[in-house]
């Protein structure tokens, strides 16, 4: 080869490099440094992680006292990139489980799956999360199932600690399961002009939860009591559950309260056309559950039992109201009927509907073999003593 040729070749290489490094210095491409999307909570500080250009103009402001969505620009010469910051409250998502806190599981007894709930204080009641973990109830020992909720930029996960107790130390529940039926609840600062037995005051109230909890009382949830009714599983022989029927404020501003105060699980049976969205967004708690008491049967109309209007409805009529309910509270799990009043076209509904459970105000308690259509309740005075209380348990 000549000395002319290589000397070409090695010009066109130097040539290149010179491009090459007139490029980078004068050609850099602007890019973010992390995520083009952060998400940040109410009351956190903000640090910007700027852009691979230090000379780069930055535009736009965070305030992270308030949620919104806020826009970071970066420019530099001709180029621009931005970054979006979400900043959520994350004590808008709510989220609770359906029975007790741990799940006891009888060794060789099927887990019964209770569920979660999700609520959104802005859209309402979540419909949709994912559940992982796995429970072998031939062999005695801990477990966990992990639900996980996301509503807009917003994710939270819940817990449940599953315990599946060896046969021999089992002690099995043999007497039937009381579902405690409540009504109002009232303080002294906040009392209604007429009581009546329906109204406890959150003074009773918090004695009775303080002794559910002192006790180390078992609060199955709706599916745990549907599957021992049918003799599927046995559960612990403390077990209650407790439930407020009609959506009153008074439970709503002094029960719940006390209900997260002693972390009781419990049900409000709502009343859909009865503000029953707005109720479910501005009372959300862990510990409460919402199902349906009905959308609009709740009123007179009918010509049994306490005059219910149900008792005058098809059971189209009745299935078509049960599932608008359900829709609203995104729950099947249970239904108290209206006033009571229970026709063989209201218990059709309730199969048609797939309810897990429906409750009657009839006293007793839930046994195996009882009809989950019609269920048994004991109804809760305001006006008993403790002893009294405890003596339906």
């Amino acid at each position: 080869m000549s000395k002319y040729r290589i000397f070409k070749i090695t010009a066109v290489i130097a040539a290149a490099f010179t491009l090459i490094f007139t490029m980078a210095g004068c050609s850099t491409t602007l890019k973010l440094n992390g995520e083009s999307e952060v998400i940040v909570n109410v009351g956190q500080t903000y640090e910007d992680e700027g852009t691979n250009v230090d000379k780069a103009q930055v535009s736009g402001e965070v305030d992270t006292s308030k949620e919104g969505d806020y826009t970071v620009k970066y420019t530099y010469k001709e180029q621009e990139v931005e970054r979006i910051v979400h900043v959520v409250n994350p004590d808008n998502l709510v989220v609770g489980l359906r029975g007790s806190e741990k799940t006891i599981v009888k060794q060789g007894d099927p887990y019964i799956e209770s569920g979660a709930f999700g609520i959104d204080k802005n859209s309402g009641v979540l419909d949709d999360f994912e559940i992982s973990g796995q429970v072998d109830t031939e062999t005695p020992g801990e477990y966990g199932i992990i639900y996980t909720f996301k509503s807009g930029y917003i994710k939270k996960e819940i817990v449940r600690q599953v315990e599946v107790v060896a046969k021999d130390e089992f002690k099995a529940n043999t007497d039937g399961i009381p579902v405690m039926m409540y009504h109002y609840v009232y303080t002294e600062s906040d009392k209604p002009e007429k009581l009546n037995s329906n109204y406890i005051s959150d003074k009773k109230l918090e004695e009775q939860l303080k002794y559910l909890k002192n006790e180390g009382y078992y609060f199955p949830s709706f599916r745990e009591l549907r599957a021992y009714a049918d003799g599927k599983i046995s559960l612990p022989q403390k077990s209650v559950i407790l439930t407020f029927d009609d959506g009153q404020k008074g439970f709503l501003n002094y029960g719940v309260s006390l209900l997260n105060k002693y972390k009781v699980p419990a049900t409000s049976f709502l009343i859909g056309i009865k503000d029953g969205e707005s109720k479910i967004k501005t009372y959300a708690s862990p510990y409460v559950a919402f199902e349906s008491h009905s959308y609009n049967m709740h009123r007179a109309g009918g010509n049994i039992g306490h005059g219910g209007v149900i008792s005058a409805l098809s059971k189209e009529q009745i299935v078509e109201d049960l599932k608008q309910q359900i829709d609203m509270v995104e729950s099947d799990n249970a239904f108290a009927y209206p006033y009571g009043d229970v026709t063989e076209d209201a218990k059709e509904a309730v199969a048609e509907a797939e309810i897990q459970c429906a409750f009657t105000t009839a006293y007793g308690k839930v046994h195996v073999g009882d009809d989950y259509r019609e269920f048994s309740r004991v109804r809760v005075h305001g006006t008993n003593s403790l002893d009294s209380y405890i003596a339906g348990l």
